[in-house]
């Protein structure tokens, strides 16, 4: 094992997953919302292993097994955590799946894998995330005192569940995780245009008032490769409502996407050779 002052058990509680398919041949790697968990996606597992593809689940710090864990501040901190792991599970092609703070995170961890000449996702999918090159689009509420932050949140998002807002104890544990993921979705860094190398597939909610397609659009802008919009039913979060149409893509783009080659590679120029 390599040393980087960290166990495996420490690496490996930074992804959810079931028993890989024997028959596994790529694997996607999934980053949920803000306030989300690794939860969101687990259940995909099952659905997606009788097409060979195993699915690995980011488990953000302070939640789930990593509750003792500082929080994340930032999308660049989020990115060195996983490459942790990413870096060590090249054994397969992959693709990475993030939704809204989490296609953010996806994209900076591509531009990563890129920029160290590793092997970068196949395929990259931005569920109701808005492109960088927009630029931060809605007014930042992180800063806002707790009850001003969970009224913000939830006129924007309709996000903190009643049950939650019910409960002092579960709030207590909820909201810092939440305002940090906030936090650092509004600080991203949105300067320059980036593009990576990879086929984007941008889904947008037909019902998304905050992230429409007209905006997931411009994801187009930030890659050098293939760009496709599909539009599904719902709203900001159509994860539930469009369960099958967003598996259906997943397949889709990642069956039918050749592996990619070392970003170093295709820089020089030697993977068309």
């Amino acid at each position: 094992m390599e040393e980087l002052g960290l166990s495996e058990r420490q690496l490996t509680a930074r992804f959810l997953r079931r028993a890989s398919p024997t028959t596994a041949h790529t694997r996607l790697f999934c980053f949920p919302f803000a306030g989300g968990s690794a939860a969101a996606f687990v259940p995909w597992a099952d659905e997606l292993k009788s097409a060979g593809i195993d699915v690995w689940s980011a488990q953000p710090r302070g939640r789930g097994m990593r509750l003792n864990e500082p929080l994340h501040r930032s999308v660049k901190e989020m990115a060195d955590d996983y490459m942790e792991v990413i870096r060590r599970r090249q054994d397969l092609p992959f693709a990475f799946y993030g939704h809204s703070l989490g296609g953010l995170l996806a994209f900076e961890l591509t531009l990563q894998l890129e920029a160290e000449g590793l092997v970068p996702p196949t395929h990259l999918f931005m569920g109701a995330t808005a492109p960088p090159v927009l630029g931060l689009i809605h007014p930042r509420i992180a800063h806002l005192p707790d009850d001003g932050f969970m009224v913000a949140v939830r006129e924007r998002y309709s996000g903190i569940p009643d049950a939650v807002l019910r409960e002092p104890e579960l709030l207590k544990l909820f909201l810092p995780g939440l305002r940090a993921d906030f936090a650092a979705h509004e600080n991203f860094d949105r300067s320059p245009v980036r593009q990576v190398h990879c086929p984007i597939t941008a889904l947008a909610g037909s019902d998304d008032t905050l992230i429409d397609a007209a905006r997931m659009q411009e994801w187009g802008r930030h890659t050098t490769a293939e760009f496709d919009l599909r539009i599904l039913a719902g709203d900001h979060f159509f994860l539930s409502i469009s369960r099958d149409s967003v598996l259906s893509t997943v397949r889709e783009k990642m069956l039918n996407t050749p592996a990619a080659a070392p970003a170093f590679l295709m820089r020089s120029g030697f993977a068309e050779s």
